[in-house]
């Protein structure tokens, strides 16, 4: 009797530790804080790259899928700067956004991260999964495009962040991403849920779009 009881336990703890072994989490980056104005400008770079097909972009709610630069504008009700008086621009003029709707996207950016637990002799590990643009629109926040990481830093160093501290060594968005020079707080964890990487949908009051 006393042998089953401790298997049930060993069982148990097994079970519980199994799940213990990765926690995956969605936070929140509040770029309007003073503490994450290095990255405040990290929206324009991400939109300007996606803009010149330089970086993928997919549907906030199924992050399978891609969704194309005008399609986003579209949902975002942003009027479609690729076009001027019926004429095709080229991307290198018109794949920065005025000021007015560049404010839309400097409030804040959402992050699903994976940290793995630690096994003996190893050290634990986060990983940035992708990144969630938001936008506000009539005091209301909107879910923008999905980047994956991995895309992210297949861009390389070409195109940087203004680094306050110094004017001759500007960040890389690999840094600022593996060495994460933010501040953010978790807003949600999934480690108990079923998360489904391939469908996003956190069931928020601010998803504007059905993609």
């Amino acid at each position: 009797m006393i042998k089953i009881k401790l298997f049930i336990i060993i069982i148990f703890y097994v079970g519980f530790i199994s799940g213990q072994e990765q926690r995956i989490t969605l936070n929140e980056i509040r770029l309007v804080e003073k503490k994450n104005h290095i990255i405040s400008n990290l929206p324009e770079l991400l939109l300007e790259a996606y803009c010149k097909g330089e970086l993928p972009g997919y549907f906030p709610n199924y992050i399978k899928a891609q969704v194309s630069f005008t399609e986003f504008l579209n949902y975002a009700y942003l009027e479609d700067p690729s076009y001027n008086n019926g004429n095709l621009k080229c991307p290198s003029e018109f794949c920065k956004l005025g000021k007015e709707e560049l404010l839309m996207f400097k409030q804040k950016i959402e992050f699903v991260e994976i940290e793995k637990r630690a096994h003996v002799g190893q050290e634990p590990s986060k990983m940035i999964y992708y990144l969630r643009l938001k936008f506000l629109n009539n005091d209301k926040y909107y879910n923008g495009p999905v980047f994956f990481t991995k895309d992210i830093l297949a861009l390389g160093d070409r195109y940087k962040l203004y680094n306050p501290k110094n004017d001759a060594a500007p960040y890389s968005l690999k840094k600022i991403l593996l060495a994460r020079v933010f501040s953010s707080r978790i807003i949600k964890d999934f480690t108990n849920d079923k998360f489904d990487s391939n469908k996003s949908k956190q069931n928020n009051e601010d998803d504007l779009y059905e993609y």
